[in-house]
């Protein structure tokens, strides 16, 4: 199989088959990532799929899900992403679903017809990293759309019956921001309806553009508490069917998993029991810098 430099995946894609379709990120300039600071974008040839694809039929005939990797791998036109798709389902006939990481513009890009294809190809439950359901704060961290934005990429996903997940960066409005921010997320999400909910801190990762803003005065990092309390501030504000709520990334203070609606409370019950657990000279201090995670 073929990998160039660090392959990064949801914590909840352990069980996929991760099959190289590009190099590094299509965007790569988020304020807050060292994901792919260091590899050139580029797409694998195709010949190089097809035997990565021949390889885990061999390998791993059984597998019954696949997860294209790295970046944004939704960046790749239709056609050649309904061609992956078939190139698997003749060799690996067990594979149900294909998902990979995917960014607003790149579903964009994509007709309506193109993302009912997609979805009939069994691509499903593609991850989104929305990360923000305020405008000033996805300008911040140079996501390159707007809340809007989102808005309309989501309903035409669900119009073409196209499951999807999406990642939610808690505290990156900064601390005086807690509840304005976690109001804005919350009701961004009950909109969007998404299959699962990833929720982490905001990283300070070293070589982003992000621990210079720190540095200069110009971001105000949120402590371990201040995260906790819009995490849990956000959890109160949903109001979703039938949704995962993940919050179990090595960066989470408390980590939790549990069913919407009908986990919430036990949920928050955790959170509140998790924070009130943690000495307060840890809740005072910022996060855990440099844990890598998976929120594009």
């Amino acid at each position: 199989m073929h990998y160039d430099g660090m392959t990064f995946r949801p914590p909840y894609e352990a069980r996929s088959l991760l099959l190289q379709v590009t190099r590094g990120c299509s965007h790569n300039a988020c304020t807050f990532c060292s994901m792919y600071r260091d590899v050139n974008f580029a797409v694998s040839p195709l010949e190089e799929i097809v035997d990565d694809i021949a390889e885990a039929a061999w390998a791993y005939p059984q597998v019954r899900r696949v997860f294209l990797v790295n970046g944004d791998a939704f960046c790749l036109p239709a056609d050649a992403l309904l061609n992956i798709a078939e190139i698997i389902h003749e060799a690996l006939p067990n594979v149900q679903t294909i998902g990979c990481y995917a960014r607003i513009p790149n579903v964009a890009a994509k007709t309506d017809e193109e993302l009912a294809a997609l979805a009939a190809a069994g691509y499903d439950n593609i991850n989104i990293g929305v990360e923000s359901g305020l405008d000033d704060v996805l300008a911040f961290m140079n996501k390159g759309y707007t809340v809007e934005e989102a808005r309309r990429q989501f309903a035409r996903l669900h119009a073409a019956g196209l499951p999807f997940n999406v990642n939610i960066i808690n505290a990156a409005a900064g601390p005086k921001r807690i509840a304005e921010h976690a109001a804005a997320n919350a009701a961004l999400v009950n909109e969007a309806q998404p299959t699962l909910i990833f929720v982490s801190p905001l990283h300070v990762d070293p070589g982003t553009p992000l621990v210079g803003l720190i540095e200069r005065g110009a971001f105000e990092e949120c402590t371990l508490g201040q995260y906790l309390e819009e995490e849990i501030t956000f959890l109160e504000g949903l109001e979703l069917d039938d949704c995962v709520f993940f919050g179990a990334h090595v960066s989470n203070p408390v980590p939790v998993t549990g069913w919407l609606p009908r986990d919430k409370q036990a949920l928050l019950s955790a959170l509140r029991d998790g924070m009130a657990s943690i000495p307060r000279e840890q809740l005072d201090a910022h996060p855990a810098k440099g844990a890598e995670g998976s929120l594009r």
